[in-house]
């Protein structure tokens, strides 16, 4: 998928004074710290807020019996929430472990030859 390097896309960042960073094709595990750790925690509590939610009466039915989709306002305070509960050191770690640290040499990065 190029889309994220779109002339389009690439168009909008400007407009907006959005600096772009392309991550070379496989490196991503090692340069996204997300994929390293801190989505796991995330997703698990982001997760407990959903099955609550469709467990509980708050849920709408269409006429056709499908639910409803949640507010926008509800699913950010779930992301807010979820994101909250993310310890800093699940964070900390999951930075280091992509090879981020405050001396740039030592990034992954700094170290492969792209």
């Amino acid at each position: 998928m190029r889309a994220h390097i779109s002339k389009a896309t690439k168009a909008k960042c400007v407009e907006k004074k959005v600096g772009i960073c392309v991550i070379p094709g496989g490196l991503t595990p090692y340069l996204q710290a997300g994929d390293i750790g801190i989505y796991s925690s995330f997703k698990a509590k982001l997760s407990e807020f959903i099955n609550s939610w469709k467990l509980s009466d708050d849920v709408q039915y269409t006429r056709g019996g499908n639910p409803r989709l949640p507010s926008v306002e509800r699913v950010a305070s779930w992301v807010r929430s979820a994101w909250e509960t993310v310890p800093d050191s699940v964070v900390n770690k999951s930075v280091a472990a992509a090879g981020f640290s405050s001396d740039g040499t030592q990034w992954h990065i700094a170290r492969h030859d792209v």
